[in-house]
């Protein structure tokens, strides 16, 4: 019975004991097995994956976008914009510089285990041809 009391007071003043706090901190609040993706700070700040994302999010309906805190509003209104196109559920996470190198989770609700987290360009299927000349090479700078 010591024992419960002491459990029930060490809960009430350090709050309950949590599974794997490291892990929660670097995926902003989530458990590694719920991630779908994961993107550092310099590729949310390129929005490159912009596409990519919005694939997923709509892919995974039951996922939710987890927006990392740090970051200002600006960089991060592009992703807000997306969620909201989605009507797609996000949160911004509040986090400690040096907590974590992740600025950008979509997970789920349950485990995935999805072995590679992070998002790749697609091939474009009619990429166009490289300019020849230096003349077409400056046009296509200009338009």
């Amino acid at each position: 019975m010591a024992e419960n009391i002491d459990d029930y007071l060490e809960k009430g003043m350090y709050g309950a004991k949590e599974i794997n706090p490291v892990e929660k901190k670097k995926y902003l609040g989530t458990y590694r097995e719920r991630v779908l993706v994961a993107l550092t700070k310099e590729e949310v700040l390129t929005q490159e994956y912009l596409p990519e994302l919005e694939k997923a999010i709509l892919e995974n309906s039951d996922s939710k976008l987890l927006l990392n805190g740090l970051l200002h509003y600006n960089s991060l209104r592009p992703y807000i914009k997306l969620a909201e196109k989605c009507k797609h559920e996000f949160s911004i996470v509040s986090r400690l510089e040096g907590e974590t190198d992740i600025y950008l989770v979509l997970a789920c609700q349950k485990a995935v285990n999805k072995e590679d987290i992070h998002l790749y360009k697609e091939e474009q299927e009619n990429a166009e041809e490289e300019p020849t000349s230096l003349l077409e090479k400056v046009r296509k700078l200009f338009n």
